[in-house]
């Protein structure tokens, strides 16, 4: 088996309220994927339809750079606001 196929994926939170073009950018710059995972709520009922929330998918070290990266993006859209 080569390392490649070794390498296990992880899953980082994207905040709500990301702007979908600084997610794009992120996925496009780095090797990360986006998906959906359901949310635990302990409110939830049995019946009820699970809430989705959006993740980054990749290898550790891929979405280190890419969550420095969509912090440093809203810091520069936070600014616009200053």
């Amino acid at each position: 088996m080569s390392q490649e196929n070794e390498r296990k994926s992880f899953f980082m939170p994207i905040p709500a309220g990301t702007p979908y073009s600084i997610i794009a950018e992120a996925t496009h710059k780095f090797k990360v994927e986006l998906a959906e995972k359901p949310v635990q709520t302990p409110s939830a009922v049995e019946g009820d339809s699970i809430p989705m929330a959006w993740v980054l998918v990749g290898d550790r070290d891929e979405l280190i750079k890419a969550k420095a990266f969509i912090c440093e993006k809203l810091k520069e859209a936070l600014k616009k606001f200053e």
